[in-house]
């Protein structure tokens, strides 16, 4: 058994939310960074070769670069646009419940987490899949939320080692190595 207290921090949540939203989806975003850049590339070809001469001019290149900023700048700037909305909604007052003291306690059996508003209890195969950060364990309970807890929480190496023990011991190998469907 180990039992955990510690404050659920708003940077603790950006973290969750940026990992979710933006570590998450690195294959998804790459494979429509490859296509939206095949197709700019495509598209730039086609307009090179259709104006007849095989030339630009000034115009036309500076409709091509916007063309191209435009396209490729959300996927360049999404991580601080996922960010900020992260911070909104820890900013938001109605979600300030989230921030509170947590009592963790995990059993062989379960994972209990108290409160001041709630107590919740967790069984290990409601579980789907552990993700582990350099400053956190995020326990999955479907693929938007999941149980935060910051690694501060062990307030020493036997602990932390301790609570890895319960994970192994209680987690399946599909939540323990993430081989959830997506």
């Amino acid at each position: 058994m180990v039992s955990l207290k510690y404050i659920l921090t708003k940077d603790d949540y950006i973290k969750f939310y940026t990992h979710v939203f933006w570590e998450e989806g690195k294959k998804k975003r790459r494979i429509n960074f490859l296509k939206q850049g095949g197709f700019l590339i495509t598209f730039f070809i086609v307009l090179y070769f259709a104006g007849g001469t095989g030339s630009f001019n000034n115009f036309s290149i500076a409709i091509y670069i916007l063309i191209f900023l435009s396209t490729l700048l959300p996927l360049i700037s999404g991580r601080s646009s996922i960010i900020r909305s992260a911070e909104k909604i820890a900013d938001n007052p109605d979600n300030d419940s989230l921030f509170t003291d947590y009592n963790l306690t995990a059993t062989d059996s379960e994972l209990l987490i108290k409160t001041e508003f709630t107590e919740t209890k967790y069984y290990w195969k409601a579980i789907i899949k552990k993700t582990e950060t350099d400053t956190h364990y995020f326990l999955f309970e479907n693929s938007l939320q999941a149980i935060i807890i910051p690694k501060s929480a062990c307030k020493s190496e036997e602990e932390k080692l301790a609570l890895s023990k319960v994970f192994s011991r209680n987690l399946s190998l599909d939540a323990e190595f993430n081989q959830t469907q997506n």
